[in-house]
């Protein structure tokens, strides 16, 4: 009985899901078992990846900020017209991850001040964000930024495996250990199951809300560094439609969308799902609108298969 019980835990359909997108990805092409290519395709997704992270704390406490892709593409921009003006890189650096905090923060401060719901709040900021990154740039493209910063995103250990990923498993773990076996953790989740019983035991909501919400923004802004590091140039149309890849990792990586419930390191498995998938429908020439429809598809029946579990198990002890 025990061992059915571990055998129908949710947690597990996100390594079932895990190992069947990696044979579909063989399956769809052979040249998809080389290591090298495999680990190198990851770097397309790193960003994202990072930011998801940091989105399954926010999801787990109950909150959401679909402005993440945005706040990135903004301080893309940003940075890239002061460095165009001829500020030194080297301090546009932890410039970009301030400015990354602060719009993450306002996201914060706009939510617990005026008790709207975060979804509504960063709907509105996303289209501020995206607005005024185009209205920085334009349909321009900056480029010429110092070769020492564009190497970073194409340094490998071993010649294989990309930086930026061994960046996101290495924060993946550390997250995943706040979350679980920290106090700072488990107030998240208790915030998320039930703000009101929260409040009352002594946790303060309102600042925690804005503490996620600025780490959230400071993710934004190293991805966005990264994201200029990998891609060599700055546009407003970076990012474009990336919020709804962050919610996929996040959603197909088993946390709860009411909030309560968790896992980085599931997110971490659903980002080399998306990347097993993508590269795979990639290899196979398949168009990137039905990539995106097949996503859509295993998140809802990721979804589905994890409630009825829950319930499973739930009945079952």
């Amino acid at each position: 009985m025990l061992n059915a019980k571990k055998l129908l835990r949710p947690e597990l359909t996100i390594v079932v899901f895990l190992l069947f997108s990696f044979i579909a990805g063989v399956l769809l092409s052979p040249n998809f078992l080389d290591v090298r290519f495999l680990l190198g395709s990851t770097i397309y997704y790193t960003e994202l990846g990072l930011i998801a992270l940091c989105f399954s704390l926010l999801m787990t406490l109950g909150e959401l900020d679909l402005s993440v892709a945005a706040n990135m593409t903004l301080v893309t921009c940003v940075l890239g017209v002061l460095y165009k003006m001829g500020i030194n890189m080297s301090f546009l650096i932890p410039l970009g991850l301030v400015l990354g905090t602060i719009l993450g923060l306002l996201n914060g401060v706009l939510v617990t001040v005026t008790g709207l719901p975060s979804l509504i709040i960063t709907i509105g900021t996303l289209s501020i964000y995206r607005g005024l990154a185009q209205v920085l740039v334009g349909d321009a493209a900056i480029s010429g930024f110092p070769q020492w910063f564009l190497k970073f995103g194409k340094i490998t250990l071993f010649g294989v495996i990309p930086l930026p990923l061994i960046i996101i498993v290495i924060v993946a773990i550390i997250l995943e250990g706040l979350l679980k076996r920290n106090f700072w953790g488990r107030k998240i989740s208790a915030v998320g199951l039930n703000s009101n019983v929260a409040g009352y035991s002594g946790v303060k909501v309102n600042i925690l809300k804005r503490e996620l919400f600025a780490l959230q923004g400071l993710f934004c802004g190293a991805a966005a560094l990264l994201s200029i590091s990998r891609l060599e140039v700055v546009k407003y149309s970076i990012g474009t439609g990336g919020e709804m890849d962050v919610v996929t990792m996040v959603l197909l990586g088993g946390t709860a969308f009411a909030g309560g419930k968790g896992s980085c390191l599931g997110t971490l498995a659903a980002f080399f799902i998306i990347v097993f998938i993508r590269t795979g429908m990639r290899l196979a020439t398949i168009s990137s609108y039905v990539q995106i429809a097949v996503l859509g598809i295993l998140l809802i029946v990721i979804i589905i298969i994890s409630d009825k579990l829950n319930n499973l198990v739930g009945k079952n002890s």
